[in-house]
């Protein structure tokens, strides 16, 4: 799949994820951490990684049979690190945009700056295990 529909589609997972969060917690960067967080670790208990490692972008040149799947593997860590890219990159488009368009954009952002910073290549090589 290409990763601009990607993109999109992490956008949308993403707002999803503020949506429901945001019920819970009115503090935007207390939302913007844990968003950040749970849109990882989510990804994978909700196998989307595992879909990922399948027919992502960046995993298509794995050997295209559909015989992967997600491991654990620094998935706390992974899970910190989207945290605190959201937090900061939240704080810079804050006061530009309303929240769901801000997590929406976000989600959409950081899957196209992964996808150039070679990260989900990373994650494709050390993160996806053939079954």
């Amino acid at each position: 799949m290409n990763y601009v529909i990607e993109s999109l589609l992490v956008g949308i997972y993403t707002a999803i994820i503020y949506f429901i969060i945001s019920l819970f917690i009115k503090n935007i960067y207390a939302l913007l951490l844990v968003v950040g967080f749970l849109k990882h670790l989510l990804g994978y208990f909700l196998n989307i990684h595992t879909w990922y490692c399948n027919n992502g972008d960046a995993c298509l040149n794995k050997d295209n049979n559909n015989n992967y799947t997600a491991i654990r593997l620094h998935l706390i860590r992974d899970s910190l690190y989207d945290a605190v890219m959201f937090l900061i990159i939240g704080s810079v488009l804050l006061t530009k945009i309303n929240n769901i368009v801000l997590f929406f954009t976000i989600g959409v952002l950081l899957h196209i700056i992964s996808e150039h910073l070679l990260v989900h290549k990373y994650f494709c090589n050390n993160n996806c295990k053939k079954i």
